[in-house]
């Protein structure tokens, strides 16, 4: 199991690369609820309510890749392809794009990357469940 730090977008590609998606903790804000598409950033909409009215937590969402596209300056815009677990109705059709590079919504402080290895070692101490005495 790997678990990267903050900011190190470089390393959480290397192990989708390497071995596949990755799986993060991101913090989720009234905004990412009503999330259709494009990159998504935070933005606060909810400065107007109550504090104890803010809907506020943590989720888990998979990483499968990247990409980068230009802004309307032709400035590069990096993000993250996720997919989230609300259904194919939400987002991108059940994934969507946050901004890479910038720890948003602090989906890069926990990533965690699992692989198993087997080694024909241990397919052989294994004992046979199927052979009779």
């Amino acid at each position: 199991m790997n678990i990267f730090h903050p900011l190190q977008d470089k390393e959480i590609m290397k192990e989708i690369m390497d071995n596949g998606p990755v799986q993060a903790i991101m913090e989720v804000h009234e905004d990412f609820f009503v999330y259709k598409s494009g990159i998504y950033k935070h933005t606060d909409v909810s400065l107007t309510k109550p504090p104890q009215s803010r809907r506020h937590g943590t989720h888990s969402v998979r990483i499968l890749g990247w990409g980068e596209e230009r802004d309307y300056n032709g400035l590069p815009k990096k993000y993250w392809i996720a997919a989230n677990s609300w259904g194919k109705n939400w987002g991108e059709d059940g994934y969507f794009r946050i901004a890479r590079g910038e720890n948003e919504c602090e989906i890069e402080t926990f990533v965690i990357g699992v692989w198993g290895r087997v080694t024909m070692e241990d397919m052989h101490s294994q004992p046979n469940r199927h052979r009779r005495n």
